[in-house]
């Protein structure tokens, strides 16, 4: 009888799933940010090409790929360094603003795809476009 029960204590531990602690912890996976989420050129003139550089950083734990990046306009292009950022590495997305004839307030918006499935990471530039008096 003891061996029975002793027998039936050890199939039952051993049949037990492990515990959630005892499992391989599961990768989070890439994870995009983007710093600053807005730049402001201030006032500017007509016909002026603009440039700033964004930090695009992988927080996550696999490597980040930027796959897609849509501009709201034709008047604004984004270029990134590097299109592959390994875990907790960075990049610059470079970016120009043209401002043409517009006049007054210009505000454009870049979105950036990537494999991080959380999110589409997007961020916004604008500028005060002042027109000379003639």
């Amino acid at each position: 009888m003891r061996l029975n029960l002793a027998a039936a204590i050890a199939a039952l531990l051993l049949s037990a799933p492990m515990p959630l602690g005892a499992q391989a912890p599961k990768g989070r996976g890439p994870l995009i940010s983007i710093e600053p989420s807005q730049h402001d050129f201030g006032s500017t003139r007509q016909d002026q090409k603009l440039v700033y550089d964004f930090v695009v950083k992988n927080n996550g734990t696999e490597d980040l790929t930027l796959l897609r990046i849509a501009t709201s306009c034709g008047c604004t292009a984004a270029l990134p360094a590097e299109r592959l950022v390994p875990p907790g590495g960075s990049t610059t997305l470079h970016v120009t603003l043209e401002t043409r004839k517009y006049k007054g307030v210009l505000e454009r918006s870049i979105s950036v795809a990537s494999n991080d499935r959380r999110r589409v990471a997007t961020i916004r530039v604008k500028a005060f476009v002042e027109v000379p008096e003639p």
